[in-house]
């Protein structure tokens, strides 16, 4: 009985000492500022003012940056707030998410300089027939609104492939109200300025052009499974079900002693 207790209380001692280890990374408030240009301006400006998304500019409590990095990592269930960790299936580190945390709270407090955005030159793109919007100005607008979603080219990235054979006789019409409107339920927002976001109807006319040039090859294959280290959020399952098993069987071993 003693032997189990103290497997139980190394695991869940081991377990603890894990998630501790993770809410103390430090964090680079310089590199933070380049992950938040890249990542989280366009939802909450590169300001912190907010855009689509949440002000940044005051925080409660004396030290919001577990809160911050809570947020980033797991996303905010009904709204359009996704998750970021890689552990929950995003594309950011704990140490890209903990540089983002020490970036935010010094540069929105005052004590950190407010990293600019990155100057964005597009391509020269023709126009397609019978196609109202210029792809060529649809380009910056989805460098500044879509690619940290969508990713480069279309191939995705927290959000769908975007380089795809769009069905229909008049596929940028389509598209322009999944801009226009959002899709409820989803992390997809709604972007026109008739629904509080930032695109006047000529940018998302623009913009849809612009997807529509996108070459369908371009998209990415999806990642095979392979065998590797376990993810962060898989550990955690696994050492707290040990300790489960462990307190189940002490428990039954007692019980017929």
């Amino acid at each position: 009985m003693r032997i189990l207790r103290a497997i139980g209380i190394s695991l869940a001692a081991a377990l603890l000492g894990w998630t501790a280890a993770v809410a103390q990374t430090e964090g680079d408030p310089e590199r933070g500022g380049q992950l938040y240009v890249e990542n989280c301006a366009v939802c909450h400006g590169v300001d912190g003012k907010g855009r689509i998304g949440a002000r940044l500019e005051a925080f409660s409590g004396i030290d919001p940056s577990a809160v911050i990095a809570q947020t980033v990592t797991q996303g905010i269930d009904g709204t359009v707030m996704p998750a970021w960790g890689a552990a929950n299936g995003g594309p950011l580190s704990d140490q890209d998410i903990a540089d983002i945390v020490a970036y935010v709270v010094s540069a929105f407090n005052g004590t950190e300089p407010i990293q600019p955005l990155p100057e964005y030159l597009p391509p020269e793109i023709a126009r397609l027939p019978d196609v109202e919007g210029d792809p060529s100005a649809g380009a910056a607008v989805y460098q500044a609104n879509c690619i940290v979603c969508h990713g480069e080219q279309g191939r995705g990235r927290i959000g769908k492939a975007l380089a795809t054979s769009w069905p229909g006789e008049h596929p940028e019409l389509f598209i322009r109200q999944v801009v226009t409107d959002g899709i409820g339920g989803t992390k997809m927002p709604a972007w026109a300025q008739s629904n509080g976001g930032p695109l006047s109807n000529e940018e998302i006319a623009n913009v849809a052009a612009y997807v529509l040039t996108l070459a369908p090859g371009s998209v990415s294959p999806e990642p095979t499974t392979q065998a590797g280290p376990i993810s962060l959020s898989t550990g955690l399952l696994v050492l707290a079900g040990l300790v489960v098993l462990a307190v189940v069987i002490g428990i039954a071993y007692y019980r017929r002693a």
